[in-house]
Parts: structure tokens; sequence; C-alpha cells
């Protein structure tokens, strides 16, 4: 496979001239993220270091809810080996991560701390590098099958596969 190039260049990964993403959306979320670390570094200096919140327990157990649906949704993605099983586990990954990081840092107590880390250390982070590793090998698969796919006649409009014409009707 020497010579063949299998991923375009990045912001180049586009088909008939049209881009598969906007070329402005890396440099906006570049921005977004300069905007960002200085305000979450003015947040830290900043706010109190204790803080009681309204709707506390809403707010984890809808966190909580959230997180199960999103766990549903990739199980039932991979299962119908869904294109969005990629998108919701890279959700799921991330979703885990943020509940491992509020659970730790929002513990009062040591025992909650030490619960928090070990939840955190053998269920969260772990689940959720195995959901990464999930939306990285999809994404890597897609990637690979799409030369091939479109050298067969195959093409995507309106976010579906289309067959080239000598397939459709056919029992393929």
């Amino acid at each position: 496979m020497r010579g063949i190039q299998l991923r375009a260049r990045a912001g180049l990964r586009g088909g008939r001239g049209r881009w598969l993403l906007p070329p402005w959306i890396a440099p906006a979320f570049i921005l977004c993220a300069l905007i960002l670390l200085p305000w979450a570094a003015f947040l830290i200096l900043t706010l109190p270091e204790n803080y009681k919140a309204n709707h506390w327990r809403v707010a984890w157990g809808g966190f909580d809810l959230g997180l199960g649906a999103v766990m549903v949704a990739t199980a039932i993605a991979v299962i119908r080996r869904s294109p969005f099983a990629e998108v919701t586990a890279a959700v799921c990954g991330t979703l885990l991560v943020c509940d491992a990081w509020f659970d730790v840092l929002t513990s009062r107590t040591t025992g909650e701390l030490v619960q928090a880390a070990a939840e955190a250390a053998l269920v969260e982070l772990p689940l959720a590098a195995l959901c990464f590793w999930m939306a990285s090998n999809l994404a890597r698969a897609v990637e690979v099958a799409r030369p091939y796919l479109q050298a067969a006649g195959f093409r995507v409009e309106s976010n579906r596969l289309v067959p080239p014409e000598d397939l459709r009707g056919s029992d393929h």
C-alpha cells in the first residue's frame, strides 16, 4: 500500500468541491479555547472556595440520567452498527471523565474522596478510555473504507450512503 494516501491533509477532507466540515471550524474552536482559558483562570482565582448550590440533587441526578441515556444510545448504536456509534462513544467518554472530575472535586469528607477516587480510577476513567478507543477505531474504519466505497461507485447524499446505480434494487 505504499504510495496510497488514505487520509486527506487536515482541512482538505471534502468531496467534489464541498467541505466535509467548513474550514472555519478549527480556527473558531481555537479562538473559543483562547477566550475560555483566561476566563477559567479568572474564575479559579475569584470564586468563593465554598458555595452552597440550589437544586444540587437534581443537578447530579440529571447528569447521571443523561450519562445513562448516552450509554444506552452508545450500546444501541454499536448493536445496530450505526455510524453514530463513533459520536455517542465520544460523548459517553467525555461525560464519564466529567463525572469522575466532579465526583472527586466535590467530595466533602475523606471517605467520600476515597470512594470517588476509587470509582473514578476503577470504573469511570477505564470506561471513558474504552469509549475513546471505540470512537477512534470507528472513525479509522470509516476513513479506511471511504476510498474503496468511492472507487466502487458509492457516494454520500444527505448523510446517507447511496449505492451505485447497478446495485440499486438488487438483493445486495
